[in-house]
């Protein structure tokens, strides 16, 4: 944040008595001063916000495994050397299962609590017994019903985009939704290139071959920052790949793309139920937690995913075979990224399936043909977020899914079975942990 001066006095006061204590404990470290200074010097200054949130807490929470690691090995080291790791820890998100199964998913909610014969009051404070679903994994009647909650809320949202925007949507096809901000780190660029790729595939097969594909329809919401010209740039290619993709009778039958608009909460609680698959799909060690990964899982959603943020607590939980993981690790990040400023490497040698993709877009495929030079020059110059080297990983990602999604019986089984194991990541749970080891205080039961 930069500095205004009626602000700056007040924080210059903070950070005199701050560095004098870091002087103290580390006398004649000059350099460690100025790494831990609250106030960057630059022209104009900045205030180094994270770290006068660091210095006015008690405890400061990564709110994921992962990143919490990372903020007291990498992002805060310094402050962890000053104060001693006892102020830092981890309480992992969690979502209120009230509003994201019971209030957006009452066909669930009554499948749930009918199956295992539990008041739903009960099983709603407490989410670890939804692990009794696991004892109907194999009952075929419960795996129907369960199938037919799926296709009901897909129903749903079909209806609720064709009264609301006038467009049809194929429930009998997957559901592969991304909502969430719109950021480059986020990816929601890897995910609309993935598209084009799997269009440009489908154009280039015969009508018998591309009816061996599985039928997707890929859903994207979220808003961008009103000076966030890049965000805003990848919203426009979305609408305008939609437009090409779903008028194209070579291809409509096989792949839709929508982007819903002024995304919402009450917007989410018609798309979460509906998925069969999200995709939380952050470069890997740029997302805090996520908490949108935990409400597609607890509505039997599967993930496509990074190994990042809360992703890894929820492979853990509900077991890798049910999760699809994809792209490079935490610890390969930086290196990458340095390769990137002193080694670079053409995009076409990398990945020639995404050099194809970028040069159909700058070639005007999809309209406005120079307008999205801006966006594809972050990915063949710099590619801060790794886009070039997660492309091809992605793409086998999304292959098996599709062999996944074609096994119906396997498939709902581990819908279920996520379902089952995301009694860690109810907001009671967090809420218990902070109160425990955060607050120091004790709970106390409402008869």
């Amino acid at each position: 944040m930069q500095c205004k001066k009626d602000r700056l006095n007040p924080i210059s006061n903070v950070r005199l008595i701050f560095s004098t204590a870091v002087e103290r404990k580390f006398p004649g470290d000059r350099e460690r001063l100025a790494r831990m200074s609250l106030i960057e010097e630059s022209v104009p200054q900045n205030v180094r916000m994270a770290y006068l949130a660091c210095i006015g807490s008690r405890k400061v929470n990564g709110v994921a495994e992962l990143h919490s690691e990372l903020v007291q090995t990498t992002i805060l080291k310094d402050f962890v050397e000053f104060y001693g790791v006892s102020k830092f820890g981890n309480v992992t998100n969690g979502i209120t299962p009230r509003r994201w199964l019971d209030q957006c998913n009452p066909g669930l909610s009554r499948l749930i609590t009918t199956t295992l014969n539990i008041e739903k009051s009960v099983w709603l404070k407490d989410l670890t017994k939804l692990e009794g679903l696991l004892d109907y994994v194999e009952d075929e009647d419960f795996r129907e019903d369960w199938a037919a909650v799926k296709q009901a809320n897909k129903e749903r949202l079909a209806h609720h985009m064709q009264v609301t925007l006038g467009l049809n949507v194929n429930t009998k096809a997957m559901f592969d939704v991304q909502i969430k901000r719109l950021h480059e780190y986020k990816r929601q660029t890897l995910n609309i290139l993935g598209v084009i790729h799997r269009y440009l595939t489908l154009k280039s097969m015969t009508p018998k071959e591309r009816k061996t594909m599985t039928p997707r329809n890929v859903f994207f919401a979220g808003k961008a920052a009103p000076g966030y010209y890049i965000a805003k740039l990848t919203i426009r290619l979305i609408v305008n790949v939609a437009r090409v993709v779903n008028s194209d009778p070579d291809t409509k039958d096989y792949l839709n793309v929508f982007f819903l608009p002024d995304y919402s909460v009450t917007l989410a609680e018609v798309l979460i139920p509906a998925s069969d698959i999200s995709q939380h799909i952050s470069t890997a060690g740029t997302e805090a937690s996520g908490t949108s990964n935990m409400k597609f899982c607890l509505n039997g959603g599967l993930l496509l995913g990074t190994v990042d943020g809360a992703n890894i607590e929820i492979a853990e939980e509900v077991g890798p075979s049910n999760v699809f993981f994809f792209g490079h690790l935490t610890p390969a990040v930086e290196d990458l990224r340095y390769q990137h400023v002193y080694h670079p490497i053409p995009v076409e040698q990398k990945s020639p399936a995404l050099a194809r993709v970028l040069n159909e877009i700058s070639s005007g495929l999809f309209g406005d043909r120079g307008v999205y030079e801006p966006l594809l020059n972050t990915i063949r110059q710099g590619d801060y977020y790794l886009i070039t080297e997660d492309f091809d990983s992605y793409l086998e990602a999304l292959r098996m899914v599709d062999e996944a999604y074609n096994d119906r019986t396997e498939w709902i089984k581990k819908s279920i079975r996520t379902t089952a194991k995301m009694g860690k990541f109810s907001s009671d749970r967090a809420i218990q942990d902070y109160a425990q080891e955060y607050w120091n205080i004790e709970s106390t039961k409402v008869e």
